[in-house]
């Protein structure tokens, strides 16, 4: 007799109740029971303790399981209860935080076990390589009743198949790798974690349906790349503040899969509300969050919070890398990327990107401008989704007082209808005045609407930028002195708070052809981005640590230095290293044929192998300072230097010929077998400090140690500097070169700097740093050389486009070199001991 046991409890102790949890339209173990009850047994159990039996009893019998009941830690005695209950000869186990289990393969195994059960014998079988939560273990039944009694290890009793693959003198166990179609080991597809439990529900909303999915199902959807970058949206949901923000949060949810949290004391009216509107566009309560995750449940944080507060804004950093919208506080030195939508005014701090064009536009649009006053007929008054100034009522009745018909968006119009009024109780023609105001409730996709109105008056934000796209006339109350500032700035016809009166409205009017600022909103053809696909490139980013310090410090202690629009910069508070701190989704360069050849000569005009007399050249040079180093404290005749990075074997081939040994190490293919067989050195292909010269080249030390333009490309300079100083031999030189972080460039034209700094360069070196930080691996810096000079870099020069024949030319070259202000250097140090 077969028998299939689904193990399942309800205590578990990284995600309690997880088998209970919703999935779709059912529970967790729901989909593990009906994906195993297509798998061939003669009977199906669920196995579990007497805690969890009448909680599970339901689901088991509803999918034709029985259901049994044991020892709630010793599982193996769990199972060899149920198989003398049985009688069973054949177990085949599966787990109840598995619902997308390979029932194909399980079958597949299934007769793999009989056919080997029958011939050579088997105790254990399993596929291997399947996704970690697809795959099922088969046990014959006596053997694990033998094993529980060959064993009294904890470990054994809690996870059954041990008891018997751990105990190879006792039993036969047999690891199949998995077949091509299964074998996808890296995909995770059980649910041990909140962040496991949140991809579940998006792969269930992905495929849909009530399953149970087929393997290729499975795979595709689990190797969609956005399901395994989670995103949290953290809008202001604080009440005053507008509904905008979640508004946006809530649309990048719906595009993207992505979470949002409210919590439950969130002070925004509007919530319900807007929820009901996203559910109709798609948007589930699954993706609601009502507390903050821990560490490693996110790829990102989204947030758009009006201005975060210090605690908030740390917690949130300590989650995941943050990526802030339009965040105007001063805590933005917390957040890995920044993204300015709406246009700022006065921000001290620089921003990674600011682009309007993530505004999402109205489509519906006016095909003409107001020639006069006489032409408004049709006034919109509105202020977001709860005027927390109370300007709305004010505003209509300055209007309508003028004799305009207007329309006011509020939240509850019987109470704006009694402060009209109240406000009117003076005037004789009172009604005549209220007639003209019309108060609505916010309108959904109100963007749309807007091009029914001759002049929208609102407040600075999304929908002035939307009404001047629609090709209305527009007036902006200044809610605040910075609204007014920026209302300037950017072209609109502004009110303060004191103006919001009859006088004032009929000089907002007086010049229709102020209504229209220019701006790039009103060109039809104006390029629009769709902000949750820009928030899924980002979620695919990564946050970096310190190369030299790690992880051994928090980097919210690091100031930045610089953002860009694919990454930020910071230095390191300890140690004084400008490193990249972000980097958003950049693909990892990959040091092929193609980037000593097309990207090489993209950059220089020529290829690696056309340049390399002139690298050479340079290489000759390097290897005299080293020469003169060494030899001035040493007697070795052929002294020994290993080349890291050695590329296609430029200084090899310089150092050979000053009488060196040499030795080489890439990680490109192309670049080793040139110098193995072109140059005939002894070079290996290996990722440096993953390298064994013991192995490879029969050396354990070396006289010296080079890198050329690599050290900058180590994400982990910590372990590549222990790796040098442990294989350099005491009285050994090291010498590197790599761009600076103060050359003239980097002091001078300091934006352009980072910005065109390589996606894989992760440390900035400067010269003034290098003593102290190569210190703590046992080096002394003896020599240090400015290069890469470019007088034509001064921003003095480049105004007087002086060439390089001119007198200025050759005074600031020697300025260059004498201040050592060139974009690159190189550093000699000696080890002094062994750390």
């Amino acid at each position: 007799m077969t028998i299939l046991v689904v193990q399942c409890r309800i205590s578990s102790t990284r995600l309690p109740g997880k088998a209970l949890f919703s999935l779709g339209n059912k529970t967790v173990l729901d989909w593990t029971l009906s994906a195993m009850k297509k798998v061939p047994a003669d009977r199906y159990f669920v196995a579990t303790d007497s805690a969890s039996f009448n909680e599970l009893a339901p689901v088991a019998r509803r999918n034709d399981f029985e259901i049994f009941e044991g020892p709630l830690e010793d599982v193996l005695q769990r199972f060899c209860n149920l198989i003398e209950y049985t009688g069973a000869d054949t177990v085949i186990r599966a787990t109840a935080d598995n619902p997308f289990l390979f029932y194909e393969a399980a079958s597949s195994l299934l007769e793999q076990y009989k056919r080997r059960a029958d011939t050579s014998g088997c105790d254990y079988i399993t596929y291997t390589g399947l996704p970690h939560g697809s795959g099922i273990e088969i046990f014959n039944a006596k053997s694990l009743l033998k094993a529980r009694d060959l064993t009294d290890l904890s470990y054994d009793h809690e996870h059954v198949g041990p008891s018997l693959y751990n105990h190879p003198e006792n039993f036969i166990s047999i690891m199949i790798p998995a077949p091509e179609q299964w074998n996808h080991p890296e995909l995770r597809t059980t649910i041990d974690t909140r962040r496991d439990y949140r991809r579940a529900l998006a792969v269930v909303k992905k495929l849909g349906g009530e399953g149970p999915y087929t393997c290729e199902q499975i795979v595709n959807a689990f190797n969609d790349e956005n399901l395994n970058h989670p995103i949290l949206c953290v809008p202001c949901v604080k009440k005053g503040k507008g509904t905008g923000h979640l508004r946006r949060c809530l649309s990048v949810a719906i595009s993207t899969g992505a979470d949002v949290f409210i919590p439950e004391d969130a002070g925004l009216e509007e919530i319900d509300e807007l929820l009901m509107e996203a559910r109709e566009n798609g948007f589930s309560d699954d993706q609601i969050l009502r507390e903050l995750p821990g560490e490693g449940e996110y790829s990102l944080i989204l947030t758009d919070a009006f201005t975060l507060d210090r605690d908030q804004a740390f917690k949130l950093a300590s989650i995941a890398p943050v990526a802030a919208i339009d965040e105007g506080s001063l805590n933005t030195d917390l957040c890995d990327y920044l993204l300015d939508i709406i246009p700022s005014y006065g921000l001290q701090r620089p921003a990674n990107s600011v682009d309007p064009a993530y505004i999402t536009l109205p489509k519906n649009r006016r095909t003409d401008k107001l020639n006069s006053k006489s032409d408004i007929k049709k006034i919109l008054i509105t202020v977001g989704g709860e005027d927390p100034a109370d300007l709305v009522v004010p505003a209509a009745l300055s209007y309508a007082k003028l004799g305009y018909s207007v329309t006011a968006i509020v939240q509850n119009i019987e109470v704006s209808k009694a402060k009209v009024v109240i406000a009117l109780e003076k005037f004789q023609n009172s009604k005549e005045i209220s007639d003209r105001i019309t108060f609505i409730n916010p309108v959904h996709n109100l963007r749309e609407q807007l091009f029914n109105y001759d002049v929208v008056v609102t407040h600075y934000g999304f929908t002035a930028f939307e009404s001047v796209a629609a090709g209305c006339g527009v007036v902006l109350l200044g809610t605040t002195p910075l609204h007014v500032s920026l209302a300037k700035k950017y072209g609109f016809k502004c009110l303060a708070i004191q103006d919001i009166n009859e006088n004032g409205a009929e000089y907002s009017l007086s010049e229709v052809k102020d209504l229209y600022p220019d701006s790039p909103f009103n060109k039809k053809d104006g390029v629009q981005h769709d902000l949750g696909s820009f928030t899924q490139m980002l979620a695919k980013g990564q946050r970096l640590n310190c190369p030299v310090c790690g992880k051994n410090h928090q980097f919210m202690q690091d100031t930045v230095v610089a953002r860009t629009n694919q990454r930020t910069f910071r230095r390191c508070y300890f140690c004084g290293m400008t490193y990249m701190s972000f980097t958003a989704g950049s693909p990892e360069t990959e040091y092929d044929e193609k980037y000593f050849f097309d990207s090489y000569k993209k950059q220089y005009g020529k290829t690696y192998l056309d340049d390399f007399d002139s690298i050479k050249a340079q290489c000759v040079r390097r290897t005299s300072v080293i020469d003169y180093i060494f030899r001035n404290m040493h007697k070795v005749i052929t002294p020994s230097v290993l080349d890291v990075g050695c590329a296609f074997g430029p200084f090899m081939d310089a150092a050979n010929d000053a009488g060196w040994q040499v030795f080489g190490t890439d990680i490109s293919k192309e670049a080793v077998n040139y110098v193995q067989e072109q140059l005939h050195y002894p070079a290996s292909c290996a990722k440096f400090p993953a390298f064994d010269p013991a192995a490879e080249f029969g050396m354990n030390e070396f006289d010296a140690v080079t890198m050329w333009y690599v050290i900058e490309h180590f994400q982990n300079l910590d372990s590549v500097l222990r790796e040098v100083s442990k294989i350099l031999k005491v009285g050994g030189v090291f010498a590197f070169s790599t761009p600076s972080g103060s050359g003239v460039s980097a002091k001078f034209n300091t934006q352009n700097f980072f910005q065109n700094s390589p996606a894989d360069h992760y440390s900035i070196w400067e010269p003034v740093r290098c003593s102290s930080i190569l210190k703590r691996y046992g080096f002394k810096v003896v020599k240090i050389v400015s290069t890469g000079h470019h007088p034509e870099r001064f921003p003095q020069l480049a105004k007087k486009n002086a060439g390089p024949k001119s007198i200025e030319y050759a005074l600031f070259a020697a300025a260059s070199r004498f201040f050592s202000l060139g974009d690159t250097f190189e550093v000699y140090c000696v080890k002094e001991k062994d750390i």
